[in-house]
C-alpha cells in the first residue's frame, strides 16, 4: 500500500529529531522521550521495538510510539510474549484530519505487523494522563485508541490540579489521614531534603529491600541509575529524601517532570517511613515544591477505587489521600491471537482463585 510516510525504527533516527518530536508533540509526553524509552528497555524480558511514521520527503516524523516487545515468562518466552506501549501513539498537531486517519491506519497496520513478527498474542497501549492533549478541558470521552481497532481496557488515575492553589488550599485539600501522618512525621523530627546523585546507592538498597518485604519484582538497576543520571540532572526528575533525627534516610520519592506537569514515578522505603508518616510528609513537601515551580498537575498514579481490598486498593487509597480527582487513563488491547490469550486469562484467573486473593 502507497502512502505519504514510512516506518522508521526508533534504532535508526538521530535522537534529537525524535526527541524534538517529543517536546513538540501535544499528544507526547516523557515516557515519548528517547531516555524513557530506554530506561524501560532495561527491564526484564523487555526489548524495544519504538518507531516513529516519518514523512518520505523530508524524514519529519508525524507519529511517535515508544513500544517494548515483553517475552512471556518461562518455558514459553516466544509464545506468550505481547507488545506494550507506556505512552502511546502521539501525532503531530499539524496532521490535518485526513493526513491524522491515513496515520492511524499505517500506525494500526504496523502495530499488527510487528505482532506478526514476534509471534505476539496482544498488543497493549495506554495514554499519558498528562500530555498537554489530555488535560485540555472538554477532552474526556471517547476512548482515542479505539481508532486503532483495540478493545477498551481504560482505567483511572488521581490527578492533582495545582493551578492557582495556594498551600493552605492544597493543605486543606488533602484527605485528615494525611494531614495526621504529616505533622506525626514532623513531631517525630522527620525531615525532607532534596535528592542527589550520591542518593543512588541508598535508593537501591531501600529498593531492594522493599520488593523483599512487600513480594514485588526487583527492578534493574540500570533502570535506576538512568533516572539518577539521566533524568535528575536535566530536570526531567525531581527527588525528595526523608531522614530520621539520625540522619538515617528511610525513603526516597522520585517525580518525573516534563511539559510542566509532575509524576509519581518510583519510590523506595523502609518500613519506618510507613510507620511514621514519612511517606505522606514526602509527598506533601513534593506537593507544595510543584505548586511554587508552577506546575500546573501533578498526576498521583493510577487509581483502584472498585477493588474492595488488598495491595492494589491500599495502593490506590494512599495516592487519593493528596486531594486528587479521578481523570480518565485511556488503555486499550487489540488481541492479535486470540487463542493464547484466552489460555492465559483462564491461567492467571485459576491462579487468583487457587491463591484466594483479588489483587
Amino acid at each position: 500500500m502507497k502512502t505519504d510516510s514510512e516506518l522508521v525504527m526508533r534504532s535508526d533516527m538521530e535522537q534529537s529529531a525524535w526527541n524534538n518530536a517529543a517536546d513538540t508533540f501535544d499528544e507526547a509526553w516523557m515516557w515519548h522521550r528517547w531516555e524513557a524509552v530506554e530506561a524501560y528497555a532495561t527491564w526484564d524480558r523487555n526489548a524495544d521495538m519504538s518507531f516513529a511514521l516519518c514523512e518520505r520527503t523530508n524524514g519529519r516524523p508525524v507519529m511517535l510510539l515508544p513500544l517494548r516487545h515483553v517475552s512471556g515468562r518461562k518455558p514459553f518466552p516466544r509464545l506468550l510474549g505481547h507488545l506494550e506501549s507506556t505512552g502511546g501513539p502521539a501525532f503531530s498537531p499539524d496532521l490535518s484530519t485526513r493526513q491524522r486517519q491515513r496515520a492511524e491506519r499505517e500506525t494500526r497496520l504496523h502495530l499488527v505487523e510487528l505482532a506478526s513478527r514476534t509471534r505476539a498474542s496482544r498488543i497493549d497501549l495506554s495514554l499519558a494522563p498528562l500530555a498537554p492533549a489530555r488535560r485540555e478541558p472538554g477532552t474526556a470521552g471517547i476512548n482515542p485508541l479505539a481508532m486503532l481497532g483495540g478493545n477498551d481496557a481504560s482505567t483511572q488515575s488521581w490527578l492533582l490540579d495545582l493551578k492557582g492553589r495556594s498551600e493552605d488550599d492544597l493543605w486543606r485539600n488533602l484527605e485528615q489521614r494525611v494531614r495526621k501522618a504529616v505533622n506525626r512525621a514532623e513531631r517525630a523530627g522527620v525531615v525532607v531534603r532534596d535528592v542527589t546523585p550520591d542518593d543512588l546507592g541508598t535508593f537501591r538498597r531501600l529498593h531492594t529491600e522493599n520488593a523483599a518485604r512487600v513480594g514485588l519484582t526487583e527492578k534493574p538497576a540500570d533502570y535506576f541509575d538512568a533516572i539518577f543520571q539521566r533524568f535528575l540532572p536535566v530536570g526531567m526528575a525531581i527527588g525528595f529524601c526523608a531522614e530520621n533525627p539520625d540522619g538515617r534516610t528511610i525513603a526516597i520519592h522520585i517525580f518525573g517532570v516534563y511539559k510542566n506537569a509532575a509524576i509519581y514515578w518510583v519510590v523506595a522505603s523502609d518500613a519506618r517511613a510507613r510507620e511514621s508518616g514519612a511517606n505522606d510528609l514526602v509527598q506533601w513537601h513534593a506537593i507544595k515544591t510543584f505548586a511554587e515551580m508552577g506546575l500546573d498537575s501533578y498526576e498521583c498514579g493510577e487509581a483502584f477505587p472498585g477493588i474492595p481490598e488488598g495491595k492494589l486498593r491500599r495502593i490506590s487509597d494512599f495516592k487519593k489521600g493528596f486531594g486528587g480527582t479521578l481523570t480518565p487513563y485511556y488503555r486499550s488491547s487489540l488481541v492479535t491471537r486470540p487463542r493464547v490469550c484466552a489460555a492465559m486469562n483462564l491461567l492467571r484467573a485459576f491462579r487468583h482463585s487457587e491463591r484466594g486473593d483479588t489483587d
